[in-house]
């Protein structure tokens, strides 16, 4: 499952009420709706989707296989909570994933790719002038997806997605922070302008560049937030 298949609110509805559930609760947990260490209570559950405990409990162990929630002996679901190091581990293994997708563009014809991309940065732009910031978040992964998927190369795009995937409820609020200057935008469209110029080597460095400069602001968020918690 990739992650433009999972993000739309307005699709029509999947065809099964768990991916339907799972699609909701998804996009609370990244937007920040749902905060982290918040408890999943299925009985709440069922009555806000309507829905027996079956679908409620297939979606929970869907979002707990894609790193999302968390199962405590006893307790239950929660959403996810991340330690500091989580943080950082999670980020300097993206950047190491993320330049190893680049590298693995050296060789092919990728005027397809950025043919796509450049579409891809039209939209983000749209949703930039629109001051649509969940649709900007949206494209901003689907840019990073369409290069994984592009290269073909399952191995990383499995490992990838995971990790990706428990990302992405701080790379919203990063995003949503800075919104809305054009900061992921500008550094789509320079990435873009190295691929085609074929130098993949600057587009590595410059993803990898990117995503550790985005650690620094992961790490002061996770600090301020855990000193919220403490008052």
């Amino acid at each position: 499952m990739g992650l433009a298949t999972v993000y739309y609110e307005n699709d029509s509805l999947p065809q099964t009420l768990s991916y339907f559930i799972l699609n909701k609760l998804r996009w609370r947990i990244i937007t920040g709706e749902l905060a982290p260490g918040q408890a999943l209570r299925e009985q709440e559950l069922e009555a806000d989707y309507g829905s027996s405990r079956g679908p409620v409990r297939e979606s929970l162990r869907l979002l707990l296989r894609n790193g999302l929630v968390e199962h405590l002996p006893r307790r239950g679901f929660r959403v996810r909570k991340e330690t500091r190091d989580d943080v950082r581990n999670i980020y300097e293994l993206r950047a190491a994933l993320e330049g190893m997708v680049i590298a693995a563009l050296s060789g092919l014809d990728i005027g397809p790719l950025c043919e796509t991309l450049q579409g891809r940065c039209a939209i983000m732009e749209g949703y930039y002038k629109a001051n649509d910031v969940e649709g900007y978040f949206r494209e901003n992964s689907t840019y990073h997806q369409c290069i994984i998927d592009f290269t073909g190369n399952r191995p990383i795009a499995q490992v990838l997605y995971y990790v990706n995937e428990i990302s992405l409820p701080i790379r919203y609020k990063l995003l949503k922070e800075a919104f809305p200057t054009r900061r992921s935008l500008d550094y789509h469209e320079e990435i873009l302008r190295q691929l085609k110029a074929g130098d993949i080597q600057a587009a590595k460095r410059l993803t990898q560049e990117h995503i550790l400069d985005n650690l620094e602001r992961a790490m002061a968020s996770f600090d301020e937030n855990e000193s919220t918690d403490l008052t």
